[in-house]
């Protein structure tokens, strides 16, 4: 049984898919600034960071996935995640090993975000995201293309302007990872 797929998309992305447990978890393996990063895309992972965690781990175990790190030359030791790997008794180890810090009330999925993602981070799953609604776009047009349509048809020059909206949004990402 297959438990492990991945699309290479270009020389600095792969689209990975792994199945853990009955489920199918899709991932996002992107090379920014010399550095790949693992992020996940299924909400059930960004929204639950031990379930994300569990995963993430399996994945690391999967002899698949060492093999295909191994040819496209990736060091498993220098790969990192979007995500926060520690447990939430590790985190909460760290934080009392720091300086307390004042209580402003409960923790919310929000807080726990920010504390766990740099500004690079958050700008790099941005980064991502945009680049797959391009793509996502840009397929739709080819494919519409293909079926006849044309400049002359108004979907068509609609989907045309969500690509364009999309590139400049990009651009205005990377002129802001670029202000460093």
């Amino acid at each position: 049984m297959v438990e492990f797929t991945f699309e290479i998309m270009d020389d600095s992305k792969i689209n990975i898919q792994y199945q853990y447990g009955s489920a199918w978890f899709t991932f996002n393996l992107f090379l920014n600034q010399g550095v790949w990063t693992l992020h996940p895309f299924d909400g059930i992972l960004l929204q639950n960071k031990d379930m994300c965690s569990l995963v993430i781990a399996e994945l690391f175990k999967n002899k698949d996935y060492h093999v295909m790190l191994a040819r496209e030359n990736i060091p498993l030791s220098e790969l990192r995640t979007s995500i926060d790997m520690q447990s939430p008794q590790e985190r909460r180890r760290i934080r009392t090993e720091r300086k307390p810090e004042p209580d402003h009330g409960p923790s919310d999925e929000m807080t726990d975000f920010i504390e766990a993602h740099s500004f690079n981070d958050v700008l790099n799953l941005e980064l991502d995201q945009v680049q797959q609604r391009v793509a996502f776009f840009q397929e739709i047009l080819h494919r519409m293309f293909m079926d006849g349509y044309g400049p002359e048809d108004t979907d068509f020059t609609r989907v045309q302007a969500l690509v364009k909206v999309y590139k400049e949004t990009l651009e205005g990402l990377r002129d802001i990872g670029d202000k460093r």
